[in-house]
């Protein structure tokens, strides 16, 4: 019995507190990485989008992405035009990722509301016809329509690991609906800046985003 109660004496317990664990709060600041892939890849395109966010709780961020886009939709047989202006979208994240201790990854859904401001400029459009006796009229006739926006709600699905200090790689994909804007006399806005391509069946577009990030710490808790 007494060499019992002399091994429980000794038998020591290892507890970690965690309450003491304090994690990082402060601005993450990047770009997306597929614009300027794609500005070098596609000579109709040229974009670029900033993108951060800002931790307000435990799971809870603050989020907005600031971008340009110029692009020229030359795919249809009947319009040749280029659409450029400026775009802003806002909202919230929230992360469903439940880290291990010291680590800062998000698994996350998002909202946003966007709006954009944009010209589209038209060089050419083809005049159909159902007679085959006569070719297609094609006229060049340059004219820019300005003063057009839109604005729309967007879901997001994402990650963002952490690959240094601070440093972080993120993957997102986008599911957008229009549900304002006003178009250029004559024909539909065939590309919003920020939102994408439209089409005239559907106000639902779809979007992807390669972010780097970094995060700039300012407290803990």
């Amino acid at each position: 019995m007494s060499t019992i109660m002399c091994a429980q004496e000794n038998e020591k317990t290892t507890v970690i507190d965690t309450s003491s664990q304090k994690e990082k709060y402060g601005l993450r600041v990047g770009i997306d990485l597929s614009k300027p892939i794609r500005s070098f890849l596609d000579d109709n395109y040229s974009g670029l989008e900033l993108v951060g966010d800002f931790r307000i709780s435990n799971n809870y961020y603050i989020a907005a992405e600031l971008g340009n886009e110029n692009r020229t939709v030359d795919d249809f047989t009947n319009i040749d035009v280029t659409s450029k202006g400026s775009y802003i979208k806002a909202g919230f994240n929230y992360n469903a990722y439940n880290n291990w201790l010291g680590m800062n990854n998000l698994i996350y859904a998002g909202v946003r509301a966007g709006f954009s401001t944009f010209t589209q400029e038209l060089t050419s459009y083809t005049i159909s016809t159902s007679n085959t006796f006569f070719e297609e009229d094609l006229r060049t006739d340059t004219r820019e329509f300005t003063g057009l926006n839109a604005a729309w709600l967007e879901f997001q699905l994402g990650i963002q690991t952490e690959l240094f200090s601070n440093l972080y790689l993120g993957l997102n994909v986008q599911i957008k609906n229009r549900v304002a804007e006003t178009g250029p006399d004559g024909f539909e806005n065939v590309y919003i800046p920020g939102f994408g391509k439209t089409t005239d069946a559907s106000k639902f577009g779809v979007g992807y985003g390669y972010t780097i990030s970094y995060l700039i710490p300012i407290f803990k808790k």
